[in-house]
């Protein structure tokens, strides 16, 4: 099939129609907490049975990008992420809503996510099989120091106590460890209970210590915006903001580049991406105190790089026939159902199906953005819904969120449990970002660091010589907690 003929097949008005709704459906699943996009993909694959492949699966990429795009919405306006890829977005996106900004804080993700999702389509059409070779050379030492270096620059890089950030850091990654571990199959800290033999759901965390320790601790607070904010939006609005993106057309560059790279690595994924884009801009900045308080930068790195993750993910899954991300690995499935095994001979003998892919996430980009624009106004009212109707409506969608995972009633005490902790870690300043960056990556961490040392024979220092890049991401893991403690600790000497 040639590239001309895969074109026609998207010409066709109800293919583009399947992919807008595809594109919306995402967005909804991604913007209310409780649900995600991997329950959005979950219920759209059965959809896709019937279809023709190439539709099916432009379908289900539409679905993706939609949902990578709609995690923001929540996290902007209410402080509450629906994954792990967006908490570095609260850091700046919901204090820019909170002094009446959501319109420009919005703008600001949808144009970045846009221009990350675009950006990764083109690497992924050109260097698809340079980029699987490259991700093929990585072994476990570079996946620990990649994720070590992750967690080091959430922990140091955050606002407020430093020793406070790694106490969070290192409880997401004690409540990773629940459960069966990966490489000896023991059971551990699961206090006798069945149920957590298989650990803690990564949603159940994240509804438990951010949403609804939020709306929890929100209810005696003032959500509304001040005047300027959601409630006046206008197309000009969205055109200034526009203008203001193309200041920082190079962070988003580099952004997406490192949102592609990490997103061929699997298991590392958007929320690894979005801290280390997070992580750079905040050090290239000449102004770094501005970061945390409603800076732009700090919006459209993470933004940027976690819908870059899109084409990333997809690069391993073509080429290599490995899932870059849970939701690749249901795109995955749906050529499975048509008979096809993606993997390396797919390129030379069915290059069209890359074709298609490139196709789908550009013409899926673009509906994303269009969408947003025309729906960005009525997401940005709900910040403007009174209280006493939000936050029971945002519990229910919790308590339903976290049920479905696996249909029993054991998530929601779990989720309970983790909400009054994050309010008690909230009121004694511990930061809750670190925390699901510790649980999302702390798996990959213990995984990859054992696999090193069974691969050196238990010798760290051999581990260190033998693997330049890993060791690379090791050394920062330290320089970087230690330069930040320092310049703290001279600023804090000077002003006294």
């Amino acid at each position: 099939m040639s590239f001309m003929e895969v074109l026609l097949i998207f010409a066709d008005i109800m293919i583009l129609l399947q992919l807008l709704l595809g594109v919306i459906m995402g967005i909804v699943f991604g913007a209310i907490p409780g649900l995600n996009t991997i329950m959005a993909l979950a219920l759209a694959l059965p959809l896709t049975y019937n279809m023709e492949m190439i539709p099916a699966i432009a379908f289900l990429i539409a679905v993706y990008c939609g949902g990578l795009s709609g995690g923001s919405i929540s996290a902007i306006l209410l402080n509450i992420p629906g994954t792990a890829a967006v908490v570095t977005t609260t850091f700046d996106g919901y204090p820019m809503a909170k002094r009446g900004e959501s319109m420009r804080a919005l703008s600001l993700a949808i144009i970045a996510s846009f221009v990350g999702g675009i950006i990764s389509t083109i690497i992924l059409a050109l260097l698809t099989g340079w980029l699987a070779s490259f991700a093929l050379s990585f072994g476990p030492w570079e996946y620990f120091g990649a994720a070590i270096l992750s967690l080091a620059l959430i922990s140091a890089l955050i606002d407020g106590d430093l020793i406070n950030g790694f106490i969070a850091t290192l409880i997401g990654v004690f409540l990773a460890m629940i459960g069966t571990d990966s490489i000896g199959s023991v059971t551990r800290y699961t206090f006798g209970s069945i149920n957590l033999a298989a650990g803690i759901d990564i949603i159940v965390v994240i509804i438990g210590i951010f949403a609804l320790s939020e709306i929890i601790s929100s209810t005696n607070k003032n959500l509304i915006p001040k005047k300027g904010g959601s409630a006046d939006f206008s197309f000009a609005q969205f055109i200034v903001a526009l203008k203001e993106s193309l200041l920082y057309i190079p962070n988003m560059i580099i952004s997406a580049v490192m949102g592609v790279v990490l997103g061929i690595l699997p298991g590392l994924g958007g929320g690894t991406a979005s801290i280390m884009a997070y992580a750079r801009a905040k050090m290239a900045s000449k102004d770094k105190t501005k970061f945390g308080q409603g800076c732009p930068e700090g919006i459209i790195a993470p933004e940027t790089a976690k819908n870059a993750v899109s084409g990333g993910a997809l690069i391993p899954a073509i080429a290599l026939g490995v899932p870059g991300s849970a939701p690749v690995a249901l795109i995955m499935s749906a050529f499975l159902v048509h008979g096809v095994s993606i993997g390396p001979l797919v390129l030379k003998e069915q290059p069209h199906l890359l074709n298609s892919i490139v196709i789908a996430l550009i013409i899926a980009n673009i509906f994303m953005f269009l969408s947003q624009i025309v729906l960005i106004k009525y997401f940005a009212m709900v910040i403007t819904v009174p209280k006493y109707i939000l936050f029971p409506i945002i519990a229910v969608f919790c308590v339903i969120g976290t049920y479905v995972i696996n249909t029993t009633t054991f998530n929601v005490y779990i989720m309970l449990g983790l909400a009054v902790f994050g309010m008690f870690c909230a009121k004694n300043k511990i930061p809750l970002a670190p925390m699901i960056m510790g649980f999302t990556l702390g798996d990959i961490v213990e995984t990859y660091f054992r696999k090193s040392m069974i691969a050196y024979n238990g010798s760290f220092v051999d581990a260190y010589m033998g693997s330049p890049v890993g060791s690379v991401f090791v050394t920062l893991a330290i320089i970087v907690p230690t330069v930040v403690i320092v310049k703290r600790i001279i600023k804090r000497s000077v002003n006294e």
